[in-house]
This record gives C-alpha cells, sequence and structure tokens, in this order.
C-alpha cells in the first residue's frame, strides 16, 4: 500500500476491489489501455493494474491525477455511472 496505508480487513479489500472496478469501468468507457491512463495520470502501468485488481490504494495525490486524467471531481472517482457512491 501506497504511503503506510494498511489494509483492514475484509472491508477495506472490498473497498479497495469496489474503488478498482469503477477506475476501470471509466477507463474502459474512453477506449483507454492502462497504458494510456498510467500516460495521462502520470502513473505506472502497472500500478494502475494493481489498483484496478484491488491490490494496491491510492494516496491523494495519485486520485487527484486520476480525476485530471479522466476529466472528473475526485468525488466522481467514489461514484457508479448512476451517481450512486461505490461501498
Amino acid at each position: 500500500m501506497d504511503q503506510g496505508t494498511e489494509v483492514n480487513g475484509p472491508e477495506d479489500r472490498a473497498r479497495l476491489r469496489a474503488f478498482g472496478l469503477r477506475m476501470k469501468l471509466l477507463r474502459v468507457s474512453r477506449g483507454w489501455s492502462q497504458e494510456e491512463l498510467a500516460e495521462a495520470a502520470g502513473m505506472h502501468r502497472t500500478f494502475i493494474g494493481q489498483v484496478e485488481r484491488g491490490q494496491r490504494g491510492m494516496n491523494i495525490l495519485g486520485l487527484w491525477r486520476l480525476s485530471r486524467a479522466f476529466g472528473i471531481s475526485i468525488g466522481e472517482l467514489f461514484q457508479d455511472e448512476k451517481g450512486q457512491q461505490i461501498p
């Protein structure tokens, strides 16, 4: 995990998976590869893959870069396509 963030149990793992799925859906809806998203967000492709699989979390700077790459607010990273908060 980045910056000392610890995953504490199944609830945290479920949140990481839900966020990773949201990120993947945003990426795929734009027709981007992981490489294209990584370039747009200034991140490494393997990191993008790890986040999408729920294996890694992201710090606030990563969330900011990701939201800018997608052209959405940071809050929208945590909402599904209907605007509902992801778990």
